[in-house]
């Protein structure tokens, strides 16, 4: 597969990385071992490619095969001329540089670097986004709070050495790296409280030899793990590391870890100079043909996100030859061992399940995961997964507009979330397990504000100060450094478990407002402050409507026209334009007589008339961005579909359609109100699908859930004067949601939707959500 010459750039510069690596080692050992020389030393000589060969050779004979043999390879490979003798000199440099600050090797530098270098090389091709020191930091500390592992003697270096704790997708070892350091603070504090020297050299090795097990397909990513692991403690000798790489793609047709599901042992190929046949280890590679994954205390993992949606994407860094080969075997193997994953929410969902089958009984999962993991129809499955072996005991979420992210090289949102895995005997009792549930209004920056948030958050947990949503009041302040870093709060795990979705108290920054919608939610009008509450009737949108064709059936039956044809289209939601509750069509559709060219080997050519008995006048949000948008649902003067707004028609197949014309105009425009008003955007933003902040999805499944106001109940008089609040304010401009806080119109509409129902003034609950984050996109502390 030839290179195009940025991927020939990013080759070159991963290279150049892994070799100044070594050179860092190299001065680190220098200091410990008098068999190794300091950089400067090899550099004296006039050659410093053979220098430094013969150096790494020497070092070899001794140990750290995993950190200098791919350093060497990669040197042994380049032909000798000055320009090479100038780029070493300027990699030592910059080596002794690093040393120099010798914080930084704590944090990973070269682990940073690597990130960034494949930012536009593997992070597209195999979707890997890397945990950031930070994120992993708070995951760990939160997953490994001693008071959750009571079995343990924390103090006990034999009994730390029989946990053991993997990541399926290490990458440079960022995960692995905060596992160790949280074990090792758990060991040097229960050492202090027992009295006890704490022999943390002898713990290290015990880590290194015995506890952390790593495995990604990438031999450079291990090469940095093994050297970041090593960098604890240089001067410690070791007989072996769990770290692999495994094979990837190939005429097997290999998928990494996933072979897993196969066998707990992974057959490797035997040519000992194949990189997949490496296992990193610093007494050689000669006798392993097989990586085993053992049983699991804890397995920790941010996975590859890659969906098969996007076929680009999937398995993106082989050679297209193979891509489709490993696609089916991939398939193949999820229908043959019944995993419970659904594809379409990428590999993230895979690892799920295959961290599942190694996990023991009583041991714990946590991952860095898409927030969709919480409300997607594509994590579906694993969620059920979830409920059904496990006790979720923390998520944490990020409503910083800054990073809503906890990878380094994704603005996605994330979601950090600990379970743990129940025994044979263990039920879910009402009220027995909380849910922890982090809400970060800044996302911490360093290792020292995570460990304060992680600290603050198990403080408050451990104290009995974090609220229930349901029972408590207010929000449990998350302290770090003295700064609010947000509320957390907590919430029956029977409850939440059960739910369509787990968002709820994850879906606003602001306490109150996953409060209010919670009583919300069972038809239940409480406001903050208020000591009465209002019931109003709610319903499952599903119940009382049909929801329309997606965009692409739309687009399998009709091609888009400007000039008229009786089949009417909204496309696109312009926000400088669609700023009214009322709108007309703005395109037209023409049934196809043959199928798209790019469609014919996809999807076969859809009955026009079949996609366009779906269409509706109501047309509801599918994917917006909050922050620019005004409306969450419009309503036309005549039936249509579209690409970015569900079509909506009142009435199901189980359903009696409305009698008169009359009264379905009404009771659509009483539906179209209620969206658009303060308590119908408080229940549908708890049904989104979050991507990336303010940009947002709502899937058909998720719609369909959503509970709304029941026009089907209410009395017809109540319809009709909700549609003539609707008909007074339906030509009036409302402001971006940002703005709703202030806007007289949403006020109006609110205020007079309330006087017709029987509610109270929302200003406060109104002027609430327009501060949220992920709608004004400013940060709720400065």
């Amino acid at each position: 597969m030839a290179l195009s010459a940025s991927q020939k750039a990013s080759v070159s510069q991963i290279a150049s990385l892994v070799v100044a690596n070594a050179m860092v080692f190299q001065e680190l050992l220098s200091e410990h071992k008098k068999e190794v020389e300091t950089l400067n030393k090899t550099l004296l000589s006039a050659n410093p490619q053979s220098a430094f060969l013969s150096q790494w050779q020497s070092i070899l004979t001794l140990d750290y095969v995993p950190i200098f043999q791919a350093a060497l390879n990669v040197l042994a490979a380049m032909p000798a001329n000055p320009d090479l003798d100038r780029a070493l000199r300027n990699l030592a440099e910059r080596a002794l540089q690093i040393i120099s600050h010798r914080a930084a090797l704590r944090h990973d530098v070269m682990g940073r670097i690597y990130h960034t270098l494949l930012r536009e090389r593997e992070a597209k091709g195999l979707a890997t986004y890397y945990t950031s020191v930070p994120a992993a930091t708070m995951l760990l500390k939160l997953a490994l709070e001693p008071a959750r592992w009571s079995h343990v003697d924390w103090s006990d270096e034999k009994d730390i050495s029989k946990i053991r704790v993997a990541d399926l997708a290490c990458g440079t070892g960022t995960l692995l790296m905060a596992a160790a350091e949280a074990i090792v603070d758990n060991y040097s504090a229960a050492s202090a409280w027992s009295g006890t020297t704490p022999a943390l050299d002898k713990l290290h090795r015990i880590l290194v030899e015995q506890v952390l097990w790593g495995y990604d397909v990438l031999t450079s990513a291990t090469h940095l793990t093994a050297s970041t692991l090593a960098s604890r403690a240089p001067k410690v000798d070791f007989n072996e590391m769990n770290i692999w790489t495994l094979p990837l793609g190939g005429h097997d047709n290999r998928l990494g870890s996933i072979e897993y599901f196969e066998n707990k042992k992974v057959q490797l190929p035997l040519d000992p100079m194949h990189a997949a046949s490496t296992r990193v280890t610093p007494k050689g590679r000669v006798s392993y043909s097989r990586a085993s994954l053992p049983k699991l205390d804890l397995c920790v993992m941010n996975p590859p996100f890659a969906r098969s949606s996007q076929a680009g994407l999937l398995f993106g860094s082989v050679p297209d030859s193979e891509r489709k080969g490993m696609q089916l075997r991939l398939s193949k193997l999820l229908r043959q061992h019944k995993v419970e994953a659904n594809s379409t929410a990428g590999l993230g969902a895979v690892f799920v399940a295959l961290g599942d089958r190694y996990i023991k009984p009583g041991g714990r999962i946590a991952l860095v995961l898409p927030k969709a993991l919480l409300a997607g129809i594509a994590w579906t499955r694993t969620r059920k997964l979830l409920t059904r072996n496990y006790v979720v005991e923390a998520m944490a979420v990020s409503h910083d507009p800054s990073r809503w992210n906890f990878s380094e090289n994704t603005k996605l949102s994330e979601v950090l979330l600990i379970a743990r895995k129940l025994t044979d005997t263990a039920t879910v009792d009402d009220g027995a397990y909380q849910v922890l549930c982090v809400n970060l209004w800044r996302n911490p920056v360093n290792s020292w504000e995570a460990l304060g948030v992680a600290r603050s958050a198990m403080l408050g947990l451990n104290s009995g100060s974090v609220p229930d949503i349901d029972i408590g009041q207010g929000g449990y302040s998350i302290q770090a450094g003295g700064a609010k870093m947000g509320e957390a709060m907590k919430m029956r795990w029977s409850e939440l478990g059960q739910q369509h979705n787990w968002l709820l108290p994850c879906a606003y920054a602001q306490n109150v407002l996953a409060r209010v919608t919670r009583t919300l939610l069972t038809g239940e009008v409480r406001l903050p402050g208020e000591l009465d509450s209002v019931n109003i009737p709610l319903v499952a949108l599903g119940k009382i409507a049909t929801l329309g064709p997606a965009a692409r059936d739309v687009n399998d039956a009709f091609s888009l026209e400007v000039s008229p044809t009786p089949y009417a289209a909204f496309w696109g939601h312009p926000a400088h334009k669609v700023k009214t509750m009322s709108q007309t069509p703005n395109m037209h559709l023409a049934p196809l007589a043959a199928p798209k060219h790019e469609r014919t080997m996809v999807r076969p050519l859809r009955d026009a008339n079949l996609i366009w008995s779906r269409a509706g006048r109501i047309q509801l949000s599918a994917r917006t961005r909050l922050n620019s948008k005004a409306l969450t649902a419009i309503r036309l003067d005549q039936d249509a579909l579209s690409d970015v707004w569900w079509p909506v028609k009142l009435g199901t197949p189980k359903a009696k359609r409305i009698s008169t014309e009359k009264r379905l105009t009404n009771q659509e425009k009483a539906l179209t109100l209620w969206f658009n008003s303060t308590l119908g955007m408080l229940l549908l933003l708890c049904f989104r699908e979050d991507t990336e902040g303010a940009w947002i999805q709502f899937k058909k499944p998720s719609l369909e859930a959503c509970p709304v106001l029941d026009i089907t109940t209410l009395k017809h008089q109540v319809i009709d004067q909700l549609a003539e609040v609707y008909d007074s304010l339906c030509h009036k401009s409302l402001s971006p949601f940002p703005g709703m806080g202030s806007d007289p119109v949403r006020a109006e509409l609110d205020s007079k939707l309330g006087e017709v129902i029987g509610l109270p003034d929302m200003k406060t609950l109104r002027e609430c959500l327009a501060r949220e984050p992920f709608i004004c996109l400013r940060p709720m502390v400065s």
